[in-house]
This record gives C-alpha cells, structure tokens and sequence, in this order.
C-alpha cells in the first residue's frame, strides 16, 4: 500500500507538476507542488485521489505552510463513508450493561433492596437495553462518534444525577435535638439521583447523536475531557481542603467545564480518538508517576499527595499531546490496509492496538528429533516499519 501511494505521488508531480518540479528544491516547494496537484486533482471529481494525496503531504510535511492548507481542504472535502454499523457493537454493549444497572438502581431508589427485586430488575433491564439500543442505533447511528456521544451523555448523566444530591443534600432530612442538630442521609436518595440522571442522559445522549454525525475523535475528546476535568476537579479540592459536598461541587464545576472547553476545541483541533487515547495513556503514567513518588515520599499532609497525582497528570497529558503531534489519524485509512497487526506498532508515530491472531506454520522438533511442520496461531507484539 505504502509503494503504491508513494508511486502516486511520483506520478501527481510528474503529471501535474509540470516545470515547478524542476525548481522544487526545499520541502516546502515539494509541498506546494503536492498541494497543486490535489486542488486539480478535486477539481477533476477525483475526490479519493486528493484526499490520499493530501494526507501524504499532512504527513510528510507537516511544518510546510501547504500542510495547512492541506488541513482545510481535508476539513472542507466530503468524508468518505463509515463501513456500516461503525461503533454499534460496544454501543448496544454499553447499554445492556446499563439496562442491568437500572434494573438493580431503580428498585433501590424505591427501597426494595431484597434479592427478589434485583432479580426481576436483571431480568428486565439487561434485555431491554439490549433490543432499545441495538433498535436506535440501526435506525440513527452511522459513525462510531454518534455512538460514543450517546455512551458518554449516559455516563454523565447519571454522575451529574448522584453529584447534585450531594452538593443539594436532596433526600437528606436534618433533625436537632436537645444535644444538636444531625443530619440523616438518605440510603434512596443516590440510586433515585443516579437513576433520573442516568435515564436524562439516554435521551438527551440519544437525541444530540442521532441529530448528526460526529466525528470519532470529537466524542473521544469531550469524554476524555470531561473525565480528566473531574479528576483535576477532585485534586484541587483537596489541595484546596474541601471536603463532602464542597469536594463534589468542585469536581462538577471543572468536569463540565472541561466537558465545554472541548467542543470548541474538537472543532478547531479536529484530532484523531487515538491520538487522544494515546495522551490519556501519558496522562494515566503520569498521574501513575505521581503516586508512586507518594508512596516513597509518604507525604503527612494528602493535601500534597493530591497535588503531587495532578502534577503528574498534567505533565503526562502535555508530553503526550506533544509526542504524538506527527501522530496518523488511525479513525481513517490513512494508515492503509496494510497497518501491521500488533500490540505496539511504529509506523511514522507510535499507536497501540488490540492484536489478532493469525494463523502460521511453524518447524518444531518432535520426539523423534526430525521437524514436523506445525499449524498453529501466533500474536505480534511489535511491528516496526521505517
């Protein structure tokens, strides 16, 4: 795949280059010529050529002034059309899970806590999520974005639902005595909270997806956004000595304006939804790093140990969104056909995968010490291509 594109570059310059080729002596002349040639090339109706063409130069000139006009006219170019059922799988997946936790929080919402009621809740919620969400997303879906929304809007909710009666106490009955005053919490009033959260974000979720279609890494950056804004939230409420519903305000204030923050962003930055698992997994060692310098330090104060965790967090998320600045955008197929099927792979950038087996032959020494040819299955962990 990789000696064909190249193949048709060498070609397109040749074509269309004409004698600009002859004076194209520094990159960003060839940039330019490359540039030149997909306009015609998208003029012509040759909408799949240019597109490969310009994704070529993305890559391989990527500080060039025509690299970013090449990401204009990939923004502006019709998208090519997702395979079908493009994320609905892991959606319908997500959802029967969920239809299973509705069916044991809404019983518990009405204080029916007995095996009985979660049975019949298991036995209800479960399939119904199943056949609602594998309905809906046939109906509406086409893009694995849509279906990532939808997941992620359920998600929010239901932590939006539980983190709101607890900032409101809502459920909460305050009695005072001739020794004080005690609050009583309320063992229903979480899993109701959860529950008209969660269900408020199916529809909402659901609705907003199905209005268009959304990119992969779109949904990617708002969900992650939203997560890491949460986590943020916690530590510098903590660092900040909060505590109770004071600590759950902060994490709703900065998840939701993280959240905010990255639809503007998501458009502007237009990024892969690899590329941003790949600054989350920076992100994660990070705050993984952090953690473990708590536990040799053993600071006294948690105060410290939550700021040290963030610190790590935030300098993992910005090696990681500077190391993969060349990154491929893997939600196209701009990596070809060819991409190696390995658990870690190289090929003008680092990116990870879930390997395959595949099948192979291997020469193995029986125990009458001669070679027997043997089918077998073998998994990659790394590939390489330079």
């Amino acid at each position: 795949m990789r000696r064909r594109l190249r193949g048709t570059v060498l070609a397109v310059l040749l074509s269309f280059g004409g004698t600009r080729l002859a004076v194209a002596q520094t990159p960003a002349d060839t940039a330019a010529v490359l540039l030149d040639a997909a306009r015609n090339l998208q003029r012509e109706g040759r909408a799949a050529a240019a597109g490969d063409l310009l994704r070529y130069l993305r890559r391989h000139y990527a500080n060039t002034p025509a690299a970013q006009s090449a990401d204009s006219l990939l923004g502006a170019m019709p998208q090519p059309a997702p395979p079908a059922g493009a994320g609905r799988t892991a959606f319908v997946t997500f959802n029967t899970l969920y239809g299973a936790f509705l069916g044991v929080a809404i019983p518990a919402a009405f204080n029916e806590s007995d095996a009985t009621a979660a049975g019949v809740g298991l036995l209800v919620g479960a399939p119904a999520g199943f056949f609602a969400s594998r309905a809906f997303a046939r109906q509406h879906f086409r893009t694995a974005g849509q279906a990532g929304l939808a997941s992620f809007a359920t998600v929010w909710g239901t932590w939006l639902g539980l983190g709101l009666q607890q900032v409101l106490d809502i459920g909460d009955r305050k009695d005072c005595t001739q020794f004080g005053c005690f609050t009583d919490e309320s063992d229903t009033a979480p899993w109701a909270a959860m529950s008209l959260g969660g269900v408020a974000g199916i529809a909402v979720g659901w609705a907003v997806a199905s209005a268009r279609e959304t990119r992969p890494g779109t949904s990617t950056l708002i969900a992650h956004s939203a997560f890491w804004g949460t986590w943020f939230g916690i530590s510098l409420g903590r660092v900040a000595d909060l505590h109770d519903k004071d600590l759950f305000a902060s994490a709703l204030l900065v998840g939701n304006a993280g959240l905010l923050a990255a639809i503007p962003a998501a458009r502007g930055w237009r990024p892969s939804s690899s590329r941003v698992r790949l600054i989350t997994a920076a992100g994660l060692a990070g705050g993984l790093a952090g953690l473990g310098i708590d536990l040799i330090a053993q600071p006294d104060d948690d105060r410290v140990a939550f700021a040290i965790a963030a610190a790590g967090s935030a300098t993992g998320l910005l090696v990681g969104a500077l190391a993969t600045r060349r990154q491929l955008d893997l939600d196209t197929q701009e990596a070809g056909p060819a991409a190696a099927n390995a658990l870690a792979q190289w090929n003008q950038g680092l990116r990870f995968a879930l390997p395959l087996p595949e099948p192979a032959t291997f020469r193995v020494e029986g125990r009458d010490g001669k070679l027997h040819t043997v089918r077998a299955a073998r998994i990659r962990l790394f590939d390489a291509r330079f």
